[in-house]
């Protein structure tokens, strides 16, 4: 089924906008990007507002604090809607059971309010800015929980997507592993996520912006760092019991559950930096 973005008008005069994916309960890294983000008016999270974290509640309630436009990822359907399992799409039996902990403590103490207003959030999102239009995603514009992973996707895959919602570019998450692609008729972007490292070595985590200055013929979308202080979310982790396995992915940087998705170029954690400084 077809699903219509919701359009969203940015106005010509604005120079950039914020991109965030996968906050999962990580309030210390949301409020890194709130505050580094502040001075720009129109920030979206691309979904995956719980899971993994702690304190859901305090995560929803910093975004819709902040009036951070939201769309629906696959664990905020699950949310709002009271399903089994967050939706996530692991097929390996470990990472199935470590993403049913998270599931199952995201979905108890995720306040009735945020599991209605998680069931209003659109799918897709289309932004209107000045010639351009941009597409905002989870996981791909077709499938909320497809992995686009920058080794197994080809550019002929990202160019039909463009042509077909006739866009300038495409913003997803949903992977957790940041890379941009420049193809024939505009650009595919994985902003990466806030709530867990994107799997080399280090614990910082990664957002995007799209510049669109004035004199720029087409938007230019980059992807950055965003350094936080992990330690307070971990505690908040042991408190609440979650598994030791989740915060030693926090502090180490690295993937301690839910990797064996990963393809084989990815699987290794190694410095995502170079890929991002090339734009």
């Amino acid at each position: 089924m077809t699903v219509e973005p919701l359009d969203v008008e940015i106005p010509a005069g604005e120079s950039r906008i914020a991109l965030c994916g996968g906050p999962y309960s990580n309030f210390g890294s949301v409020e890194a990007f709130l505050a580094e983000t502040a001075a720009v008016p129109y920030r979206f999270c691309l979904g995956d507002i719980g899971g993994f974290g702690p304190l859901p509640n305090r995560t929803l309630e910093l975004l819709r604090d902040a009036e951070v436009i939201c769309l629906q990822g696959n664990y905020d359907h699950a949310i709002g809607h009271g399903e089994r399992d967050c939706g996530c799409g692991y097929t390996d039996p470990r990472d199935q059971r470590f993403a049913q902990i998270s599931y199952d403590y995201t979905y108890t103490h995720t306040a009735v309010e945020h599991r209605q207003w998680l069931r209003t959030l659109p799918r897709l999102i289309r932004l209107r800015w000045r010639d351009s239009a941009i597409l905002l995603c989870h996981g791909s514009p077709d499938q909320v929980n497809k992995f686009v992973w920058e080794s197994t996707t080809d550019d002929d895959w990202i160019a039909a997507c463009l042509e077909r919602y006739q866009v300038d570019g495409i913003f997803a998450t949903h992977t957790g592993i940041p890379w941009v692609r420049q193809v024939p008729g505009g650009f595919w972007c994985n902003v990466g996520v806030l709530g867990r490292p994107a799997h080399e070595g280090r614990p910082h985590v990664y957002f995007a912006e799209l510049e669109f200055s004035i004199k720029s013929a087409v938007p230019v979308p980059r992807i950055l760092p965003l350094v936080y202080n992990p330690k307070p979310v971990v505690v908040a982790m042991a408190e609440a019991g979650l598994p030791q396995q989740f915060q030693d992915s926090l502090l180490s940087g690295v993937w301690t559950t839910c990797a064996e998705v990963l393809p084989e170029a990815e699987r290794v954690a190694k410095p995502r930096q170079a890929m991002v400084s090339m734009l």
